[in-house]
């Protein structure tokens, strides 16, 4: 059976930096799941769907439909989680397999048994297929080396400026296209300093009933720091074990001030 492997890349920049603290934090969330017993679990942690949602956007119904019947799992060399299932007793015609890393990277392939293709998509930067995925990925080949073929697939990367007396700070949403994640980055720069702060968090809608709403609000979290920029009142609030310490009225730009 013929088929190809059909590599779609999402190349998302974050802006923000990872710690190793952060890492092994995440590493060690993820360990609960890598056993058969707790491994459907995954689905009900909301921080590990939304990226995942927000790695494969209008495709994540079709990825996740398979996950019928779940396999072992295991930690990838990284620390990291790799987790696969299928519909049953159709182990070998529609299965899905993802990795999530400690850091955050996402990889994430699924069979399509229409057009005999395994379909990959990713939120890192490299182009070599995730070697985890890669051995999940060789139970479907039956014949020499498939072609691999590479598509860029857009996203919806925008980025808001906000200005305060004391802070510049630039807003950027880490979804993609099609993707109803909320994740978005914060990079703020203090005026009297040059001092940057790189914080990833994220941004609350108003109920609308449509498919896009505005905007209330956007929260991040720094250890005991909390900061929010509510996008009602063009206002900036950051609080430190719920006493607040500052409170600045801003103003919004679609590029940033000189």
């Amino acid at each position: 059976m013929k088929f190809f492997i059909r590599v779609i890349f999402l190349i998302i920049v974050l802006g923000v930096t990872t710690g190793a603290d952060m890492a092994s934090e995440n590493s060690q969330s993820l360990s609960q799941y890598d056993n058969l017993s707790n491994i459907s679990a995954i689905f009900n942690n909301h921080a590990v769907v939304s990226r995942l949602k927000s790695v494969l956007g209008k495709d994540y119904n079709e990825f996740n439909q398979n996950f019928d019947v779940f396999g072992e799992p295991h930690k990838t060399k990284e620390g990291g989680l790799f987790v696969e299932g299928w519909l049953k007793d159709l182990y070998l015609e529609q299965a899905s397999a993802f990795v999530i890393q400690p850091d955050g990277d996402i990889y994430a392939a699924w069979f399509s048994p229409e057009n005999n293709e395994v379909h990959y998509v990713t939120n890192a930067p490299q182009r070599k297929i995730q070697e985890d995925i890669a051995g999940w990925a060789k139970r479907f080949d039956k014949v020499p080396p498939p072609v691999v073929t590479v598509e860029h697939k857009k996203n919806s990367k925008t980025e808001r400026f906000f200005e305060t007396n004391k802070f510049r700070i630039k807003i950027t949403s880490l979804c993609m296209t099609d993707s109803d994640c909320n994740d978005v980055s914060y990079e703020g720069v203090r005026k009297s300093d040059g001092a940057v702060a790189r914080l990833k968090g994220k941004a609350m809608k108003s109920d609308c009933g449509k498919a896009s709403c505005p905007i209330l609000t956007y929260t991040f979290r720094n250890h005991d720091a909390n900061y929010i920029i509510n996008n009602v009142i063009n206002n900036l609030s950051v609080s430190v074990n719920g006493k607040l310490i500052l409170s600045e009225t801003g103003k919004w730009s679609d590029v940033p001030d000189k």
